[in-house]
């Protein structure tokens, strides 16, 4: 559809990814503080790992976009980047990271004066506490209910923990609301996450002593996910690499939700399930006429037949030193065992770090362990940075839990304010445990999402009908999900392939965005920018495509680059045509078009001539051709520079 885009695109791959020389970042002495701790600790394994020179201080807009992407789940918008680009005060990165986290009304500045809405009447507000919620929240249920759950369950306790974190409940509690939640999920959205895995049914004759469900799944996520704990591996035998972890423990921790029951299963998105009625009012409640001698049987290996009662997974000190399984732990009256559960998981001695190793991975793409993997702690995977962890779980305890000071904390450090460029010497991965640099990130298809949506101002995100946006957005992710990510919330590693750039660059939703004419983004840029003259208008447009996609100016040699390819045209592969390339069909002009857009009878430029075994010839455009600006847009959105976070 768009003649340049695979052209242009290639040319903006090629061009560094800022116009402006990265600042020199500057030591902060130790002094104490949480912020003050990272700095100290990072820099003390940069000189245990002999790294004389970590990354230059990324630039303030690759900072800005960072920060969008990490903490409220999309791209700037261009008066966004104006607004921080132009604040002159010497904590204009604290203030933003703040800003992001806890504002609820604010209105940017551009030139002084405050950005207007659409209709030009009132101040333009934006809610960034609201979207700080929904993105966490996003994040939160495909953690804890995997993408393939059904949408309506999904959807019921993604409201539960948007509320949760819009109210900054403090992170222990949310935990533990989740760990014993009761009732509809309808009514309270928290019940879903168990109600979900609870497992198979127990044959009718043994539930009495059993339960009614395994509840094999729920047992390794919970250890899993807020103990960084990978039991799932002791299911059926002691753990090869961890002597400390057994099969015992696995069990002993099952045994705390054979009292747990749900009112149906719940509705399946896999099959042919689309005539089938859903179970929305899934419902969960604790029986203590279930399995009363709280006993749960499970066969060895080697055939024998074993039992353990409810017994909680040790210390992370223990299974450290490989110590054997605890020996039990006695059951409080007046308390379902779920609530002792939850008890016991937020009093491990991991369950700190656990948040933190999270928290960090979310921002840094990888843990504090020689393994980037930021949930299986154990003796096979080291941490690195062992005092730095150990002080952020006992502050992250200090503050109550506080998800907002944690995150503040690590965006506010000299690590997090690196730029992505490695120093050459520290390239190599086995540097990767010390950030020395900010590491490339892809993006989750959540966020991909958003930030497609927000850069191309889809109804997806701006429509007023509730109804618009759930379709398109789920018609957006189903897409998302199967090219860049996976079930589980793991996502591929974006490396710029042509299969998957290809994937990118012929959606239809894609498409169908980049093309408006009336409300797009290439039509408002080019109405704005209508009363400019000659180059200027192309300037112009082209600076208005890159804050909106990429978050940043165009550079002199971007700049150069496309106004030669509109003017003469270029070469797909190579900087000679095999064949013959097809010429403009308008020359450059110098005065604008009315409002911006092409005279009649000369709105679109030439098509490609067909490849005839060699490089394809990508015929010249002029001055206001919609058509190159869309495909200098779509060329933008799919670049590396927009799907990675760096």
């Amino acid at each position: 559809m768009f003649r340049l885009s695979g052209f242009l695109a290639a040319c903006l791959c090629a061009v560094a990814v800022s116009a402006d020389p990265p600042a020199k970042s500057e030591a902060v002495p130790f002094a104490g503080s949480s912020t003050e701790a990272i700095n100290h600790y990072i820099a003390e394994g940069w000189k245990k790992a002999d790294i004389k020179k970590p990354a230059d201080k990324a630039p303030d807009l690759e900072f800005l976009r960072r920060c969008f992407i990490d903490l409220v789940g999309r791209v700037a918008a261009p008066d966004e980047v104006l607004d921080f680009e132009q604040d002159r005060s010497s904590n204009k990165r604290a203030k933003l990271v703040n800003r992001l986290l806890n504002s609820t009304e604010y209105t940017p500045k551009v030139n002084g004066r405050p950005v207007l809405s659409d209709d030009g009447k009132k101040n333009k507000v934006y809610n960034y506490a609201e979207e700080f919620a929904n993105h966490w929240a996003n994040q939160w249920t495909v953690l804890l209910l995997s993408r393939t759950t059904h949408r309506v369950y999904r959807e019921q306790l993604h409201a539960w923990l948007a509320d949760e974190f819009s109210k900054d409940t403090p992170y222990n509690q949310i935990v533990k609301q989740l760990l014993t939640a009761t009732g509809a999920g309808n009514r309270n959205g928290a019940s879903n996450f168990v109600a979900v895995h609870l497992g198979e049914m127990v044959p009718a004759e043994k539930r009495s002593t059993l339960g009614n469900h395994d509840a094999v799944p729920i047992t390794s996520r919970v250890t899993r996910l807020f103990l960084g704990v990978q039991t799932q591996c002791v299911q059926c035998h002691d753990h090869p690499f961890i002597k400390g972890l057994e099969q015992s423990d696995f069990w002993g921790v099952n045994a705390f939700f054979r009292q747990t029951t749900r009112s149906a299963a719940p509705t399946s998105t896999t099959g042919n399930n689309r005539m089938m009625k859903v179970e929305d009012k899934l419902a969960v409640s604790d029986n203590d006429a279930l399995n009363k001698e709280g006993r749960v049987y499970y066969e060895r290996r080697d055939g024998k037949m074993m039992a353990t009662k409810s017994v909680f997974l040790k210390g992370y000190a223990q299974i450290e030193i490989d110590e054997g399984s605890a020996k039990g732990s006695r059951l409080a009256a007046g308390k379902t065992r779920r609530e002792q559960l939850a008890e016991f998981i937020v009093g491990h001695d991991n369950f700190g770090r656990a948040a933190v190793n999270r928290v960090w991975g979310h921002l840094f793409g990888r843990g504090l362990q020689k393994d980037p993997t930021i949930d299986d702690f154990g003796s096979h995977n080291e941490i690195v940075q062992r005092e730095l962890i150990d002080r952020l779980a006992g502050d992250f305890a200090k503050y109550n839990y506080n998800l907002k000071a944690l995150l503040e904390w690590i965006c506010t450090s000299d690590v997090y304010g690196l730029s992505h460029v490695a120093n050459k010497d520290y390239a190599d991965a086995k540097y990767d445990p010390y950030f020395a640099r900010m590491p490339l990130k892809a993006m989750s298809p959540e966020t991909l999402f958003d930030a497609l949506a927000y850069a191309t101002q889809s109804a997806a995100v701006t429509s007023k009908d509730p109804t618009v946006r759930r379709q398109l957005r789920d018609a957006w992710l189903a897409k998302l999900v199967r090219n860049f990510g996976d079930d589980e919330g793991n996502e591929s590693t974006f490396n710029g392939t042509i299969v998957q750039a290809l994937l990118m660059m012929n959606g239809k939703e894609i498409n169908d965005e980049v093309k408006r004419k009336d409300t797009g983004v290439v039509a408002e840029a080019m109405k704005k920018n209508a009363r400019k003259q000659g180059e200027q208008f192309f300037y112009g447009v082209v600076d208005d495509l890159f804050l909106t996609a990429l978050n940043r100016h165009a550079s002199r040699a971007e700049m150069t680059t496309l106004l030669d390819v509109m003017k003469k045209g270029g070469v797909m592969k190579s900087d000679k045509p095999a064949g013959p390339t097809t010429k403009p069909t308008q020359p450059p002009v110098t005065q604008p078009y009315p409002k911006g857009q092409p005279a009649k009878g000369k709105g679109k430029g030439p098509s490609p001539v067909p490849p005839t075994g060699g490089p394809v010839g990508v015929g010249g455009s002029y001055l206001y051709d919609a058509t190159f600006y869309q495909d200098v847009f779509w060329a933008l959105l799919n670049t590396n520079e927009f799907i990675l976070n760096h």
